[in-house]
């Protein structure tokens, strides 16, 4: 695909690595993520929408982030997916690229407690802002606070 090519030329020392096998899929592995940002504004030339971020927690060290974008025009679907530590998990919002992930984000902050730098209104989506901790989070504990907050007999 040639889009593929587009950005492996513009972000040579960027990208871990390049799959584009499948006829309409093509994942990308970032490996530094301090250029999700850069890497994203090229993928707009590309993509209409971010369709779906979804965070995947790999403890004890990491989360992984996967940003899945399509395009209306071409059919393709690309996943730039990326890694970032889970005890400093913070990127770069792309909130202002992508008018999808202002939701997007704002969710994996709420339930994971990813911070996403620059997003405008930063701030729990689901859950409410006194809401005791992450619950996607694989060491999520369901505690006397969880059960006294929410009022429910939770049995866990």
């Amino acid at each position: 695909m040639e889009f593929l090519d587009e950005i492996k030329a513009k972000f040579p020392n960027v990208l871990e690595s390049v799959d584009g096998s499948n006829e309409n899929e093509s994942v990308l592995l970032l490996k530094d993520k301090t250029k999700i940002k850069r890497v994203c504004k090229e993928v707009k030339n590309h993509f209409d929408i971010l369709f779906m971020l979804m965070a995947v927690d790999k403890p004890p060290k990491i989360f992984e982030l996967n940003y899945v974008f399509s395009s209306y025009k071409t059919q393709n679907i690309l996943t730039i997916r990326v890694n970032i530590e889970r005890d400093k998990a913070v990127i770069d919002s792309i909130s202002s690229l992508f008018e999808s992930a202002d939701w997007e984000e704002r969710e994996t902050y709420d339930l994971f407690g990813v911070e996403f730098i620059g997003h405008k209104n930063l701030k729990r989506i689901l859950l409410p802002e006194d809401w005791p901790g992450r619950p996607l989070r694989k060491d999520f504990e369901v505690t006397d606070e969880v059960r006294n907050w929410t009022g429910l007999d939770l049995k866990f």
